[in-house]
């Protein structure tokens, strides 16, 4: 049975609830668990829907009862005064042992742009400390992925979450851009995960269930079940995402 990491868990009740979903994040380490997931990155609703700072010292609380979890903070430029500059963001992430954050600029969430002008300084430390960022691709667009990747190279960028009909983007930019890779649980069109790794490689795949919004089963079925050698798979399911972390996630 394939052992996987999970590289895209939200946990806490967000703003907007709903009657099907699990928030409590003891109920959802229980859910991957039974799926096979044995680590998870997580980030806080709270550092959406409340402020940054606030998830991400929640999600460090519930990271020191809860061993499943890894640490995922959300980020974002401090132009305002409202958040960490630079240099304390590093030590505060160094101190808690953060390996992993989130970006999330659309304008109706944290509201920036992701170009130098506002985020080169955040983008510049972490490119140079190696930290994976990971980002729904519904906040923002692929020109500005492309942008931010040639401008970043040495930055290891995530992209979560993703569409059926986004396809068509993510080849080109996966060929051409060697730091750039896609979280899983997304990639439901017919033969996409298969065609991916015969095309760009499954070196580029991180697996990841969403799991806080959806059941862990399906994406840990997409994964299982594609046709592609078990090498791939384990590749796929927990691998590649200890080589970006440099840390043993799975038995």
């Amino acid at each position: 049975m394939l052992k996987f990491a999970d590289c895209n868990i939200a946990v806490g009740q967000p703003n907007a609830i709903s009657g099907w979903r699990i928030y409590d994040s003891a109920q959802i380490a229980c859910q991957a668990q039974r799926c096979g997931i044995q680590k998870g990155l997580a980030f806080c609703n709270a550092a959406l829907d409340l402020h940054p700072l606030d998830g991400n010292a929640e999600m460090c609380l519930i990271c020191r009862r809860e061993p499943f979890y890894l640490p995922v903070w959300m980020v974002m430029p401090n132009h305002t005064g409202e958040f960490w500059n630079v240099d304390e963001l590093e030590r505060r992430m160094r101190l808690a042992d953060v390996r992993a954050v989130r970006l999330a600029p659309k304008y109706n969430v944290l509201g920036y742009s992701l170009r130098d002008w506002c985020s080169g300084e955040l983008l510049d430390m972490l490119e140079r400390t190696g930290t994976l960022a990971l980002m729904d691709a519904d906040q923002s667009d692929w020109e500005t992925v492309h942008a931010v990747c040639c401008e970043h190279p040495g930055l290891k960028l995530v992209i979560t979450n993703l569409y059926y009909r986004h396809a068509r983007y993510i080849f080109p930019l996966l060929r051409q851009h060697p730091r750039l890779y896609l979280e899983t649980s997304g990639l439901k069109s017919f033969c996409l995960l298969q065609t991916l790794c015969e095309k760009v490689g499954a070196e580029k795949l991180l697996f990841g269930s969403n799991l806080g919004t959806f059941s862990p089963g399906s994406a840990v079925c997409l994964v299982s079940y594609a046709c592609i050698s078990e090498n791939e798979k384990e590749a796929i399911a927990a691998r590649n995402l200890e080589a970006l972390l440099e840390r043993k996630l799975v038995d």
